[in-house]
């Protein structure tokens, strides 16, 4: 068997959403990985997932209806962006995870894959995770630095690279608790 990203994505999702998780697929395509996660976050969960075609929404809606998965999901049309987390989760809602899938878009630019990172970044509680499925073509390692110089916020960053693909994982790390200095006066 040949090392792959979708497998280890896979894997790692399997045992990283768990039944009442908020999860985010800001790139949904057709809708296989949202079908896969409403599946893990239960009838307590939620599932946002976004489809930059209407077609491609039609048809997860569709598979989510047939699996009896509907429930789970908010299909949105659209691009994700903070204006449209903001509009589904409120200003206040941190999601558990968030997945962005360029895995399949060989185009993807830095531009866009910063947009999208930084739309769903401040929607990640403390210990969410952000996914980033990319496709072999991008440079990794100028990736990882760049995002290292560019972020304030602190985390933790993983990488899996194979053949078919590449896949960065990132941990938002809990802010350490400011406690006053005359708070037991």
């Amino acid at each position: 068997m040949a090392f792959s990203a979708e497998h280890f994505l896979q894997n790692f999702l399997e045992n990283n959403v768990q039944t009442g998780m908020l999860v985010v697929d800001g790139r949904a395509g057709n809708g296989q990985k949202t079908r896969f996660l409403a599946s893990r976050v239960g009838k307590d969960g939620m599932v946002l997932s976004f489809h930059k075609e209407r077609e491609e929404a039609n048809k997860t809606a569709a598979s989510l209806f047939m699996a009896g998965l509907q429930e789970r999901v908010t299909i949105e049309n659209g691009q994700i962006s903070e204006e449209s987390l903001t509009k589904e989760l409120g200003r206040l809602t941190k999601v558990d995870l968030v997945l962005l899938d360029y895995s399949k878009n060989s185009q993807a630019v830095a531009e866009e894959l910063n947009a999208d990172s930084e739309a769903a970044w401040p929607f990640l509680k403390d210990g969410g995770k952000l996914i980033l499925l990319l496709p072999n073509d991008v440079d990794l390692n100028n990736w990882q630095k760049s995002i290292r110089e560019n972020q304030d916020d602190n985390f933790s960053m993983a990488a899996f690279s194979a053949e078919d693909s590449s896949c960065l994982l990132f941990e938002k790390e809990a802010e350490e608790a400011q406690i006053p200095s005359k708070a037991f006066d």
